[in-house]
């Protein structure tokens, strides 16, 4: 059997989507089944139609299920209803507006409302915060509404608007995020605290604090749980990084198509949630397990061919 995942990045671009990729492709492996991958970058000027074109190439090549990464909720809906036409599962992460075999989602509010609590365990009540949006993905735009609602809890005070164009990292890589983070510092000449929304840009932000003299100034959280981010926080330049146990949600994936495309399960569009995960801390980096001991790493096999 051939399962086809189609990834909304490049092959290398960021750790956290390689990873669910990684976490798909072992626990297919365990069952004999092999794992194609088609790269259709979100960011390319030509998605999400490369996402749709990805989708048909599979229906032609008669794969036996396909699992997309959904990143806005309308995206790749033309392939995806080919397949299913076809008789071929489509497995997604986050849910889409289109009739699909089953998904998986980001408790991606709950992770936003978390990450701001634990933000507010270090910070004075009334601590002037900044935070970093993201490309407007249907699990970003999410991550930011909790994390909005969670900081009005906790009493501290956003100073900036995560949507305004100016502060939205929309590349989801760390150049990005030192580029928006420097904006950020730019307007806002005394800061407590800054949410990136994901450890790439927390990256390209803890550059841009570098860069202008005000690292150690502020007090950083950011999602995903990463290996440059878990190392960020053991050298003391962020205070803690969400693990959302990014292979185990590949994993979940890889579930979905054995019911699916193996055991023949129709799962009515089920929908399914990932674990919720919990904040890597200084005190946790020592207990924390790379990806790579989690689960095996293989090359993905890039492309359809024989």
């Amino acid at each position: 059997m051939r399962v086809l995942y189609v990834s909304p990045m490049e092959y290398g671009a960021n750790p956290a989507v390689d990873a669910v990729g990684q976490g798909l492709q072992s626990r297919l492996a365990e069952h004999g089944i092999e794992l194609r991958v088609i790269c259709a970058d979100f960011r390319d000027k030509d998605w999400p139609g490369t996402a749709d074109a990805a989708m048909l190439a599979g229906v032609d090549a008669g794969v036996d299920a396909m699992v997309v990464w959904v990143v806005t909720p309308d995206s790749a809906a033309v392939g995806a209803a080919a397949a299913m036409r076809q008789g071929i599962p489509v497995i997604t992460l986050e849910r889409p507006h289109y009739p699909v075999s089953a998904s998986i989602v980001y408790p991606n509010f709950n992770h936003g409302v978390y990450m701001a609590e634990h933000l507010a365990t270090l910070l004075p009540t009334g601590a002037d915060v900044a935070m970093i949006g993201g490309p407007g993905s249907v699990d970003d735009d999410e991550l930011v509404l909790g994390l909005q609602r969670g900081l009005r809890l906790a009493g501290l005070h956003l100073v900036n608007d995560p949507e305004d164009a100016r502060y939205k990292n929309v590349t989801d890589v760390a150049e990005g995020g030192r580029q928006k983070a420097l904006n950020v510092l730019a307007d806002f000449p005394r800061l407590d605290g800054l949410i990136p929304y994901n450890d790439e840009t927390m990256l390209g932000a803890v550059a841009a604090l570098r860069e202008t003299g005000r690292l150690g100034e502020v007090a950083m959280v950011s999602r995903n749980g990463t290996p440059a981010a878990v190392q960020a926080v053991r050298d003391g330049l962020s205070a803690g990084t969400w693990d959302v146990d990014v292979t185990g949600n590949g994993q979940q994936l890889a579930d979905l198509v054995i019911r699916a495309a193996v055991r023949q399960e129709d799962l009515g569009g089920l929908c399914i949630a990932g674990p919720i995960g919990h904040m890597i801390t200084p005190e946790r980096t020592a207990h924390w397990e790379p990806w790579e001991r989690r689960i095996p790493y293989q090359a993905f096999r890039l492309g359809l061919e024989l």
